[in-house]
């Protein structure tokens, strides 16, 4: 397609990668991926600023068209495959398509934290929307709780007191937790720590997920696997604090964030297991 570009953002890992797919692949030519702030500062005043800055911006060379965000994506993909221009251009999936993508632009900073390398005021960082970083918070939060619900009844019943708080609370309890200490702390950008937070739970839970997939695997060798499952969850708990003590750190946030998520769980661990 050497008559289509995509403006990307350069210090947003996934749009790096997701680009360089399309590239490899030959739905985009070589040069056919573009940093954003380059191609501005070329062609000031041709692109949406704005709207670019969360939706991608594919431009036709040949026609000057421009389209953003999942209308751009099909303009692209819609040239190689007619099913997907059909499909995508069908109401309700474009509109669960564009509801998905734009839950993702807000929040890919968090999905892929990383410091900033631009040094333009033309960056290319998604503004702040507390609609869309509430809905994230919510979503991962959910598929949180119904992983470890599932592992902790699964494998760990045996460990559970008969009061354990729901695993839900427990999420809220730590969100409230951290974001007291972050402003005791005097921290700023509790927006973005609140995302690092949940989304760190969330990639524990995923981690939780394949240990219970692969014990469940293990049992049916007849095999005992009540030590692997208190095991595997140790390493997902070390997991996760190393995971949230990276990101604190390519923030720069102080260190002691992680001192009180260590804290929170010892508080709030004999409310929830017996020995």
């Amino acid at each position: 397609m050497e008559n289509i570009s995509l403006l990307y953002d350069e210090d947003c890992p996934l749009c790096r990668w997701y680009t360089r797919i399309f590239v490899k692949y030959k739905l985009l030519d070589e040069n056919g991926r573009i940093p954003y702030v380059e191609y501005i500062l070329q062609h000031p005043g041709e692109v949406n600023t704005d709207i670019a800055q969360t939706k991608i911006a594919c431009v036709n060379h040949q026609s000057h068209e421009i389209r953003y965000g999942i209308d751009g994506l099909l303009m692209l993909l819609g040239h190689h495959s007619r099913i997907i221009k059909v499909l995508g251009n069908f109401k309700p999936i474009n509109l669960f398509l564009k509801v998905l993508y734009l839950l993702f632009s807000y929040n890919r900073r968090i999905f892929a934290p990383v410091m900033r390398k631009s040094e333009f005021e033309c960056n290319c960082e998604p503004p702040r929307s507390i609609l869309w970083r509430t809905n994230f918070i919510l979503l991962m939060s959910f598929i949180t709780y119904i992983i470890v619900n599932w592992y902790f009844h699964q494998f760990l019943n045996g460990h559970l007191t008969n009061t354990a708080p729901n695993d839900l609370i427990l999420l809220a309890a730590q969100i409230g937790f951290q974001w007291l200490a972050f402003l005791l702390l005097h921290q700023k950008n509790s927006y973005d720590y609140i995302g690092h937070l949940v989304f760190v739970s969330f990639l524990g839970a995923l981690l939780l997920l394949f240990f219970g997939i692969g014990i469940q695997f293990v049992n049916l060798f007849g095999i005992e696997t009540h030590f692997l499952a208190v095991a595997c969850y140790g390493i997902t708990l070390a997991f996760m604090f190393f995971e949230h003590k990276r990101r604190v750190a390519l923030k720069g946030w102080t260190r002691t964030l992680s001192i009180s998520w260590i804290l929170f769980r010892v508080c709030i661990y004999p409310l929830v297991f017996q020995l």
